[in-house]
C-alpha cells in the first residue's frame, strides 16, 4: 500500500517556496482528487500548481525533498 503526498508551489514575480502535504488516500485517484480540492481552495492572488508524489509504505526518507524531486514528483 503507498502513501501519498502533494507538494504545492506558489509564485507570483518570484516564488513563495514549497508547501509538503502528506494525502489520506489510499489510491492514485483519490489522491489527485484530494489534492485538487486543496489546491482550489488555495487559490489567490498568486499562482500555484501542485505534484502528486507515491511513497511505498516500506520507504522512509530521513531527508527534506529536493527541489527536482519537488517539481517532477519523482524521488531520486
Amino acid at each position: 500500500m503507498s502513501r501519498f503526498i502533494a507538494v504545492f508551489h506558489e509564485w507570483h514575480v518570484h516564488s513563495r517556496g514549497f508547501d509538503v502535504i502528506q494525502l489520506e488516500a489510499l489510491d492514485q485517484r483519490q489522491a489527485e482528487m484530494e489534492a485538487a480540492l486543496i489546491h482550489r481552495g488555495r487559490r489567490g492572488f498568486y499562482s500555484n500548481d501542485f505534484t502528486l508524489i507515491e511513497i511505498d509504505d516500506r520507504e522512509h526518507l530521513p531527508r527534506r525533498l529536493t527541489w527536482r524531486e519537488r517539481l517532477t514528483g519523482r524521488i531520486q
